[in-house]
């Protein structure tokens, strides 16, 4: 496909979604637009807010809008301030990509038609960051039943995309800060406890917790409760707690592919 995806290049999160538009699609990935033929296409990432992209009516970027192929301009929000540029890049676009729907709805009604509604996913999860998982404690034979460390074999051996680390030792309290600080989530993975202080610690720390239900003080702390013990129960709920915070492989495939029936739409 004869993509051009044009981005500020500032490392603004749209880039990343840009970087993914360009690589889903093998297309280029530029801070500056170039002409294309007329079965290409020419992907303005939010037009509005970067002023050197701006259509002025007759090109964007001194580049002849008639030599840029098919026109989609990503729109983020209606600005009042920017209400011209607006109107202008809605009349002279080939097809328009709101983020929302309120979006899509304060286009004029006259160009509403061109505007596909494609939500952005999560951007972290563009990032391809890896989600931390953090289990506190130090493993040795006497606590391995007890601690859960088998269950926690088995959740790296099934997740190579996470990185669950561990304190490894006694940490001072600026390591121990530092280490709460890192994480996406808190794992207790215990079968059974007289605390654990690992998750007192990581409440503290306002850091999201995914804890045995019924095992010691767990049930006095907010976080995403399993069935102790059981491993299914355990890895859909680290699943779900790291859902809202990394988003999900599903949402950047429902990205990727409404954008394939965009670019179908306008035969390329």
């Amino acid at each position: 496909m004869n993509l051009q995806v044009i981005i500020s290049g500032d490392g603004w999160v749209l880039d990343r979604h840009g970087k993914l538009l360009a690589d889903a699609f093998g297309g280029e990935l530029r801070t500056e637009p170039q002409p294309m033929p007329e079965d290409g296409v020419t992907y303005l990432m939010n037009y509005a807010q970067i002023r050197k992209h701006r259509h002025n009516g007759r090109n964007t970027a001194g580049v002849a809008l008639d030599e840029m192929g098919h026109i989609v301009s990503m729109l983020t929000h209606a600005e009042p301030a920017l209400e011209g540029y607006w109107n202008l890049a809605c009349m002279m676009s080939d097809a328009l990509v709101p983020m929302s729907e309120t979006t899509r709805n304060s286009i004029d009604p006259t160009d509403r038609d061109k505007a596909t509604t494609i939500p952005l996913p999560v951007p972290d999860y563009i990032t391809k960051r890896r989600p931390r998982i953090g289990i506190a404690g130090i493993r040795n034979a006497a606590n391995e039943h007890r601690k859960g460390w088998d269950l926690v074999d088995r959740l790296r051996a099934a997740h190579p995309e996470w990185d669950i680390v561990t304190t490894g030792g006694n940490l001072t309290e600026p390591e121990m800060l530092a280490w709460y600080r890192s994480l996406d989530v808190y794992l207790c993975a215990s079968r059974y406890e007289g605390g654990p202080m690992g998750v007192i610690e990581a409440y503290a720390m306002n850091v999201p917790l995914v804890i045995p239900l019924g095992v010691g003080w767990c049930d006095c702390a907010l976080g995403y409760g399993y069935i102790a013990g059981d491993y299914a129960d355990m890895d859909a709920t680290v699943e779900c707690a790291l859902r809202p915070i990394m988003g999900s492989a599903e949402g950047v495939a429902q990205y990727i592919e409404a954008h394939r029936k965009l670019f179908d739409s306008l035969g390329v």
